[in-house]
């Protein structure tokens, strides 16, 4: 159906958006973004882990994100994520990109009564 992939489009963008603007703030491991999301949006929002990955792998391959490996403990290696200066740029543009489309919905939502008078 259309609007499923809609949907999947939609949530996969806003998806990318909090997990990069996570990473603005500190660099984190794959985990802590799942279950920051959810603490930050008070259980608004929530991520699967098998989600999560796939995103995290594109934005290293498209150089937005960065990682790094560490040992924790004796035997786990732990990878931690971090927002580059590209990803930076492209955060930017993509918030912005989030705010106007935000904005159109809200002014649409918000003016039911004059599109019924207009029509």
């Amino acid at each position: 159906m259309k609007n499923e992939g809609m949907q999947m489009h939609f949530k996969k963008g806003v998806t990318t958006l909090c997990v990069l603007s996570l990473l603005e703030r500190r660099e984190m491991y794959g985990y802590e973004i799942v279950q920051e999301v959810e603490r930050a949006s008070g259980g608004f929002l929530t991520i699967q882990v098998g989600t999560l990955y796939p995103i995290l792998y594109r934005l290293l391959e498209q150089g937005y994100i960065a990682d790094r490996s560490e040992l924790v403990g004796k035997r786990m290696t732990r990878v931690y994520y971090r927002l580059t200066d590209a990803g930076t740029l492209y955060l930017s543009g993509i918030r912005r990109e989030y705010e106007a489309v935000s904005e159109g919905v809200r002014r649409i939502l918000g003016s039911g009564e004059a599109l019924h008078e207009t029509a």
